[in-house]
């Protein structure tokens, strides 16, 4: 009797836990997939071939919910429809504290007969974190596509000309402001070329305009140098490499020796045979010397160096020049001789021939 007392007892337990989590449990503010709506909608089933129709799209979801609309990035809605024009999404709220998500696709069909619009999908979620992703599709719609009636009881017309539109000024400006940009192009290449024509001296040789002597502009660039104080602010090596760059630019310019890509004792052998006093030939030696030193062997020039430098290579310059100068004063003198000496030739001849 106890069994049988035991065994009902737990047949009832089960029978009450079974009933407990079969029922639902309804919470304040549930939402269930009813509450979910979509739609979409044509004006008329018939359309015309070439003519745009609109479609009608729409959301409902409980407020709150995540709707992820689709953007309908391609231009065809299917095989016989195109898409032209979308409107933007509109979101608004009904009586109900619901959000409905709207959007207008404005579409166009060159096939006839029986075509449908097929359904679309429509993404959403119950909130935005919700991995779940839901789907709701529209249900497909069928249309019948015509061609433009002609009315065949109306008399043909003749194809009608294109008619000339009136030239307005922003059709014209573009042409305007080419031809505007053309002619100073043009006029500009005429006086760059009439004002920078290539000039030559009497011997042939290519005048390149206004050029300083080489002389001047040794000295200038030395003045010019001795003002900035180079050494004085600890700019040692910027100071002696400039130095040398101007007796290399001198050298070259002014006696024609290719200093500039020459080592210093290449240019002292080539000094050399300009015939400079041993004094003047010293100084540009000294300072060359010891500009090689403070630029390649980190060598800690002193003040009194640094300063010697500068006025040796001056006094290298001016000396130079004026050696230069004399000796070729005493060369054209003495061709002058020799040409006057030539040409009395003849005459002391001719004299002699007579007596």
């Amino acid at each position: 009797m106890k069994k049988c007392i035991l065994f009902v007892l737990t047949l009832l337990f089960r029978v009450v836990v079974t009933q407990c989590y079969a029922s639902p449990q309804i919470q304040i503010g549930d939402t269930s997939p009813q509450s979910v709506a979509v739609e979409g909608k044509v004006n008329d089933t018939k359309v015309q071939v070439g003519k745009p129709f609109t479609l009608d799209l729409s959301l409902k979801v409980p407020y709150g919910w995540f709707v992820e609309w689709n953007d309908f990035a391609t231009d065809t809605l299917s095989e016989q429809l195109d898409i032209i024009k979308r409107s933007e999404v509109e979101r608004t709220a009904d009586a109900d504290s619901n959000v409905i998500v709207k959007q207008q696709l404005t579409l166009m069909t060159f096939d006839t007969g029986q075509i449908q619009v097929p359904p679309v999908a429509l993404t959403y979620a119950k909130s935005f974190d919700d991995p779940d992703r839901l789907k709701a599709y529209t249900d497909p719609i069928n249309l019948y596509s015509t061609t433009i009636a002609v009315d065949t009881t109306m008399a043909y017309k003749p194809i009608v000309e294109p008619l000339a539109a009136p030239v307005q000024m922003k059709e014209v400006y573009p042409w305007l402001l080419g031809v505007l940009l053309l002619a100073l192009a043009v006029f500009g290449i005429w006086y760059w070329r009439k004002h920078h024509k290539t000039k030559v001296d009497a011997d042939g040789n290519i005048i390149k305009g206004p050029v300083i002597p080489p002389y001047d502009k040794a000295v200038g660039d030395l003045e010019n140098l001795r003002q900035r104080k180079l050494w004085q602010s600890g700019k040692v090596k910027e100071y002696f490499s400039t130095l040398t760059d101007i007796a290399r630019e001198y050298i070259e310019g002014q006696f024609g020796v290719n200093a500039v890509e020459m080592t210093t004792d290449d240019i002292m052998e080539e000094v050399k045979s300009l015939h400079f006093s041993q004094d003047t030939y010293n100084k540009l030696k000294e300072t060359m010397e010891v500009a090689d030193l403070v630029k390649f062997a980190k060598y800690s020039s002193s003040n009194l160096e640094s300063e010697n430098a500068m006025s040796s290579m001056t006094e290298f310059v001016n000396e130079s020049y004026a050696q230069y100068q004399k000796r070729k004063a005493e060369e054209e003198a003495r061709l002058a001789e020799m040409k006057k000496q030539k040409q009395e030739g003849p005459a002391v001849k001719e004299e002699v021939k007579n007596v």
